[in-house]
Formats: C-alpha cells, structure tokens, sequence
C-alpha cells in the first residue's frame, strides 16, 4: 500500500499534516509577540504625553500665546489662554486623549490640574506620573519648558 500525495490514495501523509501544524504554530507564535503588554503600552503612553507637551511648549512660543495642559479623570487635553480665560483646543494635533482602561496620571505638586507654558517657554514645574497595572513612569516638565521622561 503506497504513502504518497499525488498516488491514488486519498487523505494527507503525516508529514505534510505536521508542516502545516509547524506553519499554524509560527503564525499563532507572531501574533502572540505582536501584542502589546502592560509595560509596552505605559511605555507608548509616557511617550506620546512628552511629545505632546514639548509641541505644546513649541505652539506657545510660535503663537505668542500661553499654553496648558489640563489633567483630567481618564485623560488630559489641552488649553489655550484667550481673551482672559482658558479655552480648550479641538484641533489636531491638540485633541483630548483618553488614557486606557486602568491608567492614571497623577501631578506633583498634588492638586495641580493644569501645567502652564508661558509665550516664552517657561513653565509651571511638575512631575506627572502615569500608573498602570503596578506599573510607574513619569513624565517631568521643569522651570525652563524642558520635558523629560523618566523611569
């Protein structure tokens, strides 16, 4: 009785049921590493924060206009300092974020809700940390509009 793929016998050998097995296997293998982990998405988070205040350092200055970022519960937008008052922007690239299910940031000082950028890039210092499942990173904006990320 043969054993072959292309003979008269129907069905499929043990060796091409167990490469396609192996193909299955390295597939199920690239997906599961292509998730992204706890640690990875604080990481994105941190990351997109800092961009996001640096630019917005960069848009107080080039507009001749204070700048704010205002945290809030699940999230933070930001604001623009016009005709007395603070006034949220809507617009790209200054739209609210939602953080994810689960993470927080938090300001040091306590309390401080909105971390202000001057016309001339000076800043109201802070240390904005971003919790997520045990997880810690911090963000730091100093005197100067300097943005750091930090561990």
């Amino acid at each position: 009785m043969p054993i072959s793929a292309t003979g008269n016998d129907r069905g499929f050998t043990l060796i091409e049921l167990l490469v396609v097995l192996a193909i299955i296997a390295v597939g199920a293998t690239a997906v599961l590493l292509s998730l992204p982990g706890p640690e990875r998405t604080l990481r994105d988070s941190s990351e997109r924060l800092a961009a996001q205040a640096a630019a917005l350092r960069d848009e107080a200055v080039m507009a001749s206009k204070p700048m704010a970022i205002r945290i809030g519960a699940g999230g933070y937008g930001f604001e623009r300092y016009d005709g007395g008052a603070w006034v949220a922007e809507t617009g790209k690239p200054f739209r609210h974020v939602d953080l994810p299910e689960g993470m927080s940031v938090t300001a040091v000082p306590s309390g401080e809700q909105r971390i202000r950028f001057d016309t001339t890039g000076l800043a109201d210092p802070v240390v904005l940390s971003l919790d997520y499942q045990g997880l810690r990173r911090t963000v730091t904006v100093d005197a100067g509009g300097d943005v750091r990320l930090g561990s």
